[in-house]
């Protein structure tokens, strides 16, 4: 017989629940397909930073102050 408390409604769906209130976009990834045009845009599980996402989210955080610098990968 399953536990009636498990971690998804303890934990998951109440920060899940939190971060729609604060505004934040959230997703579903049960179901993860991975690669390029994957639900999160990451090769594996194991990529735990969206890189894509992050380096989109720095660039727009130092716009203006990064045009000199060279860009990596």
């Amino acid at each position: 017989m399953p536990h009636a408390y498990t971690e998804d409604q303890l934990v998951e769906q109440p920060a899940i629940g939190l971060f729609a209130e604060l505004g934040w976009s959230t997703v579903s990834a049960l179901e993860e397909t991975f690669g390029a045009t994957g639900t999160l845009l990451r090769e594996t599980k194991g990529e735990v930073v969206l890189v894509s996402r992050l380096r989109a989210a720095l660039e727009r955080l130092n716009a203006g102050r990064m045009g000199h610098h060279r860009r990596r990968g």
